[in-house]
């Protein structure tokens, strides 16, 4: 499916109201708890997981929503921002000690989603992490934007596929993102 720049222009302006601050301090705690000095999140949107992060970190943030991208650099100066696919990005191998996802592998179509994980797995030193929502992988769901643009994803199965340790696989308390997700941690081996 090609990419519907209005379609993503409007979900990035509601994010503007998605201000969940246990969801951006257990992303930033599960940083601190890996030790990771240098941090990407792939699909950053406008920035919102990064509230929690001090302006000297080193964060790099990505997505191929220009409109949300240049939203972000406004939104954190300090922090590395860039267009790009998931697929396919311009960083070098094993850039990143940690490399996280909320709530963007849901929105990858099944026929691209081993290609998605294979670049978070290339860009990153040693973690991988993902929040997503939980469900029978590929299954698609109902969504006001549209059919074809969201997909529950069981990413311990998924990561089963590849050369990984599975360190975590849990559900995350509603109380900390109101939505049914679950967190997945891997260890690049």
């Amino acid at each position: 499916m090609d990419y519907n720049v209005n379609l993503w222009n409007k979900y990035t302006d509601e994010n503007k109201q998605d201000l969940q601050s246990s969801r951006f301090d257990l992303i930033y705690s599960a940083t601190m708890i890996l030790n990771a000095k240098k941090v990407c999140e792939a699909g950053c949107n406008i920035g919102n997981n990064l509230t929690a992060f001090p302006t000297d970190y080193d964060i790099t943030g990505f997505d191929m929503n220009e409109y949300a991208i240049q939203q972000a650099k406004s939104k954190f100066p300090k922090f590395n921002f860039s267009i790009q696919n998931i697929t396919d990005t311009s960083f070098s191998d094993n850039e990143f000690d940690l490399v996280f996802t909320r709530g963007v592998l849901i929105h990858i179509h099944s026929n691209a989603i081993n290609n998605s994980m294979n670049e978070l797995l290339r860009i990153s030193n040693k973690w991988v992490l993902n929040l997503e929502y939980f469900g029978e992988d590929g299954k698609m769901i109902d969504w006001k934007r549209g059919k074809d643009l969201l997909w529950y994803r069981n990413m311990k199965e998924l990561w089963k596929k590849f050369n990984v340790e599975i360190v975590s696989d849990c559900e995350i308390p509603i109380e900390i993102d109101k939505r049914k997700m679950h967190l997945t941690l891997i260890k690049k081996l």
